[in-house]
């Protein structure tokens, strides 16, 4: 920091958000919202932020729920699309961003009975679109690859901010065993998917394992 402001630069800290990471999504077109979702990510890939690999589906915070609608109508961004926030210790939202496409966590939204994909469909077709009637609350969806990794990488960044504790990061990643949870990629009725899924985490995680191991030998 002293050689760039040395020079002539500026540094910007930025306060560390320890709270909920929270998200709303909306289908908005023709100046209406057509269907609204929620969900709050336990767990991301990487650990302080990134993808969420363990996600649950919650009612629409009354704070983000407006605040995101607003903000989707003031920029008329028609389609779908997700308003990521995250809390600060107090429970204050900060925007994180806003993501004008279907997201990789989509599936809790379809399983909870929001068919977002569908709904692009409809408006892609021209065809009419339908209201959703609300959702189920509290449903579960892990990506099972995406968690192993964060909690290795968790392990890894012991004692860094924002990460916990190795014995509660162990705990945590076998208490989702327990619970009742959908996975993604993974349906009986079509299980290629999970299949390639799994071979392509098998492959990333050998290619890894013989970086290190490379590395480890020169």
């Amino acid at each position: 920091m002293e050689e760039v402001t040395r020079l002539g630069g500026f540094v910007l800290f930025q306060q560390l958000l320890t709270g909920r990471r929270e998200a709303v999504s909306f289908f908005f077109a023709n100046g209406a919202i057509y269907a609204r979702f929620a969900q709050w990510a336990i767990r991301t890939h990487p650990p302080l932020g990134g993808t969420s690999v363990v996600r649950q589906s919650i009612a629409i915070p009354s704070d983000i729920g407006s605040q995101g609608e607003a903000l989707v109508r003031e920029i008329n961004l028609e389609g779908y699309s997700e308003v990521e926030f995250r809390r600060d210790a107090a429970g204050v939202p900060y925007l994180m961003e806003i993501n004008p496409r279907l997201s990789a966590s989509i599936e809790v939204a379809v399983r909870a009975g929001v068919d977002f994909p569908y709904l692009l469909y409809q408006w892609a077709s021209g065809r009419a679109l339908e209201r959703g009637n609300g959702y189920r609350i509290g449903g579960w969806m892990r990506h099972l690859g995406g968690d192993i990794e964060t909690t290795i990488d968790s392990l890894q960044q012991h004692g860094r901010p924002g990460i916990p504790p190795r014995m509660r990061t162990i705990m945590s990643f076998g208490a989702s065993f327990l619970k009742p949870m959908g996975y993604d990629y993974f349906d009986w009725k079509d299980p290629l998917p999970a299949a390639s899924a799994t071979a392509g985490f098998i492959r990333a995680t050998l290619r890894r394992l013989g970086s290190r191991l490379r590395k480890t030998l020169l």
